[in-house]
């Protein structure tokens, strides 16, 4: 007699595999179509690792070798861990071929990997938040997002800034149902670590990591506050991550006079190097013109279809090349369609969602005369709420990377990039998928109905990527 656990075991692993080996091969056709340097600034960021194939050490990001002739700067300000391990790979093709072709395709698999690695992040945090088809709404809305694919299928740090982002979520949906146990913390500081040395735009998750991480500790547990323990873990935590991405910034601060981030020094040799348009001082802002932030947000520059904030939304879904292959507009009406349904659900379960303490009401009667009156108590949890503390934590880190974008494009560059708002993936379609649960369990009661339309849902957001990869991506490069 076959035993229904063994049988259960062996097809998850098969519905792991044949999702992975799509996610896999459906990446690598992004890689490999793109001619090199047909996204953004992807020869800045290869000169960093045909440098370290060459000299086999770290640049100084004021080497003239890997300076911009128009930017003035070099991508080796900022943290270039993605590019040190894309030299492996690229060292290796190197040892049997100089084709320029053959060593950017060996760098950008590293990118394929971790678009792959993330997908099956994205797989366990939807198997363990969601249950039956529904974690498939989330786990394909996140994974096949046209936006996202893009990022991981030619050379850039963002890729591995989402890898680290669903590694964090990863550990704290663990903790929920595990505890803050010394694996869970290793892995914690490890995703950290990679998102130290990722990119800029990705570190709020790391300050709602930290957020999670004591709220969960100190005001959620049933016992009395562990502070002991919060230092022995935190501890635990902070010295691994010291020790992984502590050289990097302490090497910045030798090598350019205590400026640990690199801004300082490369806002400077861009103004010594850069042509005359592109020097920071010559760059017109939203915030030197005298507008608003909102007027930057309505405002529809002269070239543009759109205005900012519409931009952004397009750009988030899915725009390519140096953003000027743009997917069907009608295809991002749709998905904006299916995302604002999903946020709706959200709406009248606020209060039980993001209230920190629990409440229950008990109603008695008492019968006066002919009045009744109806006595209401209200009873509020001592202690917070696991979940509520994470949907907390989910929204924070969902506004971050919105709100470091407006900064930027208001006082320093004028952009409307959407991948630059790519680390709110994950939190928002959680939101999305957990307003689709709500809706459909109150007014669909027939659990087979619910499920073929998680699976409809969850195709939409697969047959949209077909789609745009075979309709618009593809046919721009053949």
């Amino acid at each position: 007699m076959t035993n229904p656990m063994i049988t259960n075991k062996k097809r998850r692993i098969l519905e792991v595999t044949a999702f992975l080996t799509v996610v896999f091969v459906f990446l690598l056709g992004w890689a490999l179509i793109q001619p090199f340097n047909a996204s953004p600034d992807e020869s800045m960021r290869y000169q960093i690792v045909q440098y370290i194939v060459k000299h086999g050490t770290i640049p100084d990001g004021r080497d003239p070798e890997i300076r911009h002739e128009l930017w003035g700067i070099s991508y080796a300000y900022s943290p270039i861990l993605a590019y040190m391990i894309m030299a492996i790979p690229a060292k290796l093709v190197s040892m049997f071929t100089t084709s320029l072709t053959a060593m950017v395709m060996a760098a950008r698999m590293v990118n394929v990997a971790f678009g792959t690695g993330m997908a099956y992040l994205v797989f366990r945090i939807g198997e363990m938040l969601f249950k039956g088809k529904e974690r498939w709404v989330f786990t394909s809305l996140v994974t096949f997002l046209p936006g996202l694919l893009f990022v991981h299928s030619y050379i850039n740090n963002d890729s591995m800034a989402m890898f680290s982002v669903a590694w964090m979520v990863y550990t704290w949906v663990r903790s929920m149902k595990e505890g803050w146990s010394i694996k869970i913390c290793v892995h914690l500081a490890c995703a950290i670590s990679v998102c130290g040395l990722s990119y800029y735009n990705a570190y709020g998750f790391v300050l709602c990591s930290i957020l999670f991480f004591v709220s969960t500790i100190l005001f959620c547990k049933s016992e009395k506050k562990d502070v002991r323990f919060l230092f022995s873990r935190g501890g635990l935590i902070t010295i691994i991550v010291l020790v992984l991405i502590g050289w990097w910034f302490v090497r910045n601060g030798i090598l350019y006079d205590g400026d640990i981030l690199g801004w300082n020094i490369s806002t400077e040799y861009a103004e010594k190097y850069a042509i005359e348009e592109l020097k920071p001082s010559n760059r017109v802002t939203p915030k030197i013109q005298g507008m608003s932030i909102l007027d930057m947000m309505m405002w529809i520059p002269g070239s543009w279809n759109h205005n900012w904030l519409i931009t952004v939304a397009v750009s988030f879904v899915g725009t390519f090349g140096f953003l000027d292959i743009f997917m069907p507009y009608s295809l991002s009406k749709i998905y904006y369609l299916v995302f604002i349904i999903g946020f709706a659900g959200v709406i009248p379960v606020i209060r039980k969602t993001f209230f920190l303490r629990a409440i229950r009401v008990e109603k008695t009667k008492e019968q006066q005369g002919s009045t009744t009156v109806i006595h209401k108590k209200i009873f509020r949890q001592p202690l917070w709420e696991t979940k509520n503390v994470f949907h907390i934590c989910m929204l924070i880190a969902m506004v971050i990377p919105f709100m470091l974008l407006i900064k930027y494009a208001y006082a320093n560059d004028f952009q409307a990039q959407g991948r630059y708002i790519l680390p709110m993936l994950i939190p928002f379609m959680y939101f999305v998928t957990y307003g689709y649960r709500t809706i459909l369990e109150k007014f669909v009661k027939n659990e087979k109905i619910r499920d073929l339309i998680y699976i409809g849902i969850a195709l939409l957001g697969f047959v949209g990527a077909l789609f745009t990869y075979f309709a618009v991506f593809l046919p721009s490069y053949r």
